[in-house]
């Protein structure tokens, strides 16, 4: 019996333990990198199953939805959790299904006016996550905890550090030191960023769409404490990525909601170019030469713009 059958048997025989009766149908959700996540039909609904291997990964995250919850975000129902590892050899977490697709999915089909409705009400939710305490240090980790990062200056520091390799051979050592460079205008931003909670994956992907309307947000193992426009960020590049031109009046409405003035939008494009790096380095992997270009193409536009801005 090979691993993969093994694994769908513990799955199978999970969902029997639970609801008392087979599921009729488990599909394996592949828009995620930490967690196996499936899509579970039973014969009166559909659940959202999460597994993982590393128990640690979900031993916060129904602590983590509560909280969000009592902000009045539209986060799903916990059923069941269990970390043990004693029933299933994986912890998992079974929670509510929300109709529709993750936002990469939907975003060419929304109108102007429903990309503007969504990036008010997510700015909304990260609004209010702002509003927890600051944290007492940097980085991933879940509501309340500790940072493992002493400034925002070192995450920055790390994510250029970790991924600069994956265009060296792709751009000129120019475009390497001008990078470097701008990094050093931004230094003393990066030095004043405040431990601020924000929701950092709330992007294209986590947030549920259908027919153009907001049905719920999810993935929550973890939030993020330092800058909020990280996030926005993030999104700006994983459209340009996934989507291209037709979403980004989604990324013009998160930053008008957020009130982003002028050296905020700038900081935003620099913030998109060090996730590039990253992206670019997703799209070898996968050999996706098409969207890896096209990182390349944006990740060059940004890094002389902003050299031409501070010029």
């Amino acid at each position: 019996m090979t691993l993969r059958q093994v694994l769908e048997m513990s799955l199978e025989d999970l969902i029997k333990e639970v609801y008392g009766s087979p599921p009729l149908k488990i599909e394996p959700m592949s828009f995620g990198h930490t967690n196996q996540v499936y899509s579970v039909t039973l014969s009166d609904e559909q659940i959202i199953l999460r597994t993982n291997d590393k128990p640690g990964v979900l031993e916060h995250t129904a602590d983590n939805i509560a909280i969000l919850s009592s902000l009045g975000l539209p986060v799903p129902s916990v059923i069941r959790t269990d970390i043990s590892m004693e029933l299933v050899p994986f912890a998992y977490m079974i929670l509510e299904h929300f109709p529709g697709r993750d936002l990469r999915y939907e975003l060419e089909g929304m109108t102007h006016e429903q990309m503007t409705e969504l990036a008010q009400q997510i700015i909304s939710y990260q609004r209010s996550v702002s509003e927890l305490p600051r944290g007492t240090g940097f980085g991933w980790v879940p509501i309340g905890e500790q940072g493992p990062f002493s400034s925002w200056t070192q995450i920055i520091d790390r994510d250029i550090r970790q991924h600069i390799d994956h265009i060296i051979d792709d751009v000129t050592p120019e475009t390497i030191v001008q990078l470097q460079q701008l990094k050093q205008r931004y230094t003393t931003y990066f030095d004043q960023v405040e431990p601020i909670c924000f929701l950092d994956d709330l992007t294209i992907k986590n947030v549920i769409v259908a027919e153009g309307k907001l049905q719920g947000v999810v993935d929550f193992d973890w939030v993020c404490y330092g800058d909020p426009l990280y996030m926005i960020a993030l999104t700006q590049t994983a459209v340009v990525s996934d989507i291209g031109e037709q979403g980004m009046p989604y990324v013009e409405a998160l930053c008008r909601h957020w009130g982003v003035k002028q050296e905020q939008r700038a900081l935003i494009d620099f913030y998109s170019v060090i996730h590039a790096l990253q992206f670019i380095g997703f799209h070898k992997k996968e050999q996706n030469d098409v969207c890896k270009q096209r990182m390349l193409s944006f990740l060059l536009e940004k890094i002389n713009l902003d050299t031409n801005r501070t010029a």
